[in-house]
């Protein structure tokens, strides 16, 4: 299943505390694991790994990881120091859908540890800023007495059930993400930012839509800046224009198909965004010196 994103501005942000607590002093199991919300760790003491989409990451005091939904993640406490970490679910948004998600993060949680989630409409999307900012998937916080603080915070809140819990720890998370945000981009100036930014959120709408027809108008609305900005900027941030890029990205796919695959040539065109067979093949050639033909009988003897 290809995930769904979400484009917001920044003052659109509005989180909903769906659990909080402390991790206890075991491995998860061996398996990579999926969630339908964001799940944010902070590390108090200690050490902790963590390998988010195959990318790794290692977690000490002042640590924050933020794992996006339906992202195959492993996580493990050092054997030498283990960490003392706390968690929060969240979402950025509110979904009237809380119950049914709740259910995989305390009698279902073994659910989550296959190799996909099992009730898609409930997957949240990915969200993307549209004003130049992005969350990290980890960051070294250097206000780790304020944010620590913060944490706790929340955590009390969620155990004690207290009056409005929901509603004070959406305050406190908010307040995390502006140190989150602040630290990020405190010596990048706004243009910097934004123009990083669009080249991102492009790559990411191609990485999600490849398969269909694309055009730079689509994108541009999408981003809500004009054809020819968008192309400027992406091809002074790339070195490529986004019809390369996007052409570059969809033979890659064609590849990992011609060489995992029995499907047809034609298949393996359309399902990665070339309807037509000839434009396919000239522009496998134009990137690789050879056809999809040519290159599956060369590649995969």
């Amino acid at each position: 299943m290809v995930d769904k994103i979400l484009l917001i501005d920044l003052n659109e942000i509005n989180p909903y505390v769906r659990r909080a607590g402390f991790q206890k002093f075991e491995h998860w199991p061996d398996k990579k694991r999926r969630i339908y919300d964001y799940e944010m760790f902070y590390c108090f003491s200690g050490k902790a790994h963590i390998l988010i989409n195959d990318t790794y990451y290692s977690l000490k005091k002042g640590t924050i990881t933020i794992i996006p939904p339906n992202t195959p993640t492993k996580f493990w406490l050092d054997e030498k120091e283990p960490g003392n970490l706390g968690w929060i679910h969240f979402d950025f948004l509110y979904f009237n859908d809380d119950p049914t998600i709740d259910q995989y993060l305390t009698e279902k949680s073994e659910l989550l540890y296959q190799p996909y989630l099992l009730e898609n409409e409930f997957i949240r999307p990915r969200l993307m800023l549209n004003n130049g900012f992005a969350f990290p998937e980890k960051i070294q916080i250097s206000s780790s007495d304020k944010v620590e603080e913060l944490y706790l915070k929340i955590i009390h809140a969620f155990q004690s059930n207290e009056f409005l819990w929901r509603f004070i720890c959406k305050i406190y998370l908010l307040e995390i993400f502006k140190y989150i945000l602040e630290q990020s981009y405190a010596d990048i100036p706004t243009e910097s930012i934004q123009q990083k930014n669009i080249s991102e959120d492009i790559i990411q709408y191609i990485k999600y839509n490849y398969y269909h027809k694309i055009k730079i108008d689509q994108i541009a609305h999408y981003i809500g800046l004009s054809n020819d900005y968008i192309s400027k900027v992406f091809k002074q941030q790339t070195g490529v224009s986004i019809v390369a890029y996007l052409n570059q990205y969809r033979i890659e796919k064609a590849k990992q198909l011609l060489s995992q695959s029995h499907l047809s040539i034609k298949e393996i065109g359309e399902i990665v965004g070339f309807s037509d067979q000839y434009y396919f093949s000239k522009v496998m050639k134009q990137y690789t010196n050879y056809s999809p033909m040519g290159w599956r009988k060369h590649f995969c003897k």
